[in-house]
């Protein structure tokens, strides 16, 4: 007789709920060397987009979490910016490029299907990770209809730190094509990092403009997911994210 069994093991990532394989880390990509990733300098990148105004390059270091010297690193090697008064800055075509090359989050993803609102679904799921002192980082739909409504929300997406069985909550593992919730342990360390930084005082802040961005072009299965993606870069366009 089979039996049904849990199993969550960190290296590499591999997680069964039920006796049902929830991981899927065939997206990962590369040779596993994380540093030959440009996690640092796509983060210099898209923030310089989105800011809408100059930032130095101790303020690139602060919401990025890599050091001064990285971000000058970067900096030589990043398209269209450019050096004035108030430190560096890049036009939305550099948007565009950094949307062209970022590979996404990459990492492990597991996927789960719950009846609530997808909003409910995420306040549940945040309030498990608070019991477990946890942070997240919201993205996706939920995101973007909060920085600029359009969409009603078609699935959840969470960026954690680590692997989380969310059965305890009432929800239940599902196939990507089924699920309502989608939770992420990314290898870009920089998606948490900036998030955290841009909301101090938030445990599960929402994601900066530009991986909502992403997330919305890549994974949402919102039948309006493209209109939404256009009207948030259209105000990121006008500056909306530059105070």
């Amino acid at each position: 007789m089979s039996g049904v069994f849990d199993l969550v093991i960190d290296d590499p990532p591999f997680t069964v709920i039920d006796g049902q394989v929830l991981t899927d880390a065939s997206d990962r990509g590369g040779s596993g060397k994380v540093g030959r990733t440009a996690w640092g300098r796509w983060a210099v990148q898209r923030i310089l987009a989105v800011a809408g105004k100059p930032l130095t390059q101790p303020v690139l270091a602060d919401l990025t979490g890599i050091s001064q010297q990285a971000v000058s690193q970067a900096l030589q090697l990043i398209p269209l910016v450019s050096h004035g008064r108030g430190g560096w800055s890049a036009p939305i075509e550099s948007l565009d490029a950094w949307l062209s090359e970022y590979p996404g989050p990459k990492g492990t993803v597991t996927y789960w299907y719950g009846l609530d609102a997808i909003s409910g679904q995420a306040a549940t799921a945040c309030e498990l990770l608070e019991e477990l002192e946890l942070q997240s980082v919201i993205s996706g739909d939920l995101a973007a209809d909060e920085y600029s409504p359009w969409q009603v929300p078609s699935t959840a997406l969470l960026y954690v730190p680590e692997l989380v069985d969310f059965t305890p909550v009432g929800l239940s593992p599902a196939d990507r094509l089924d699920a309502t919730m989608q939770v992420v342990v990314p290898d870009d360390p920089t998606i948490i990092q900036v998030a955290t930084h841009m909301s101090t005082g938030r445990r599960h802040p929402t994601a900066d403009p530009a991986i909502v961005l992403w997330d919305l072009l890549n994974t949402s299965t919102g039948p309006a997911a493209d209109e939404a993606a256009a009207r948030l870069k259209a105000h990121i366009a006008d500056g909306a994210f530059s105070d």
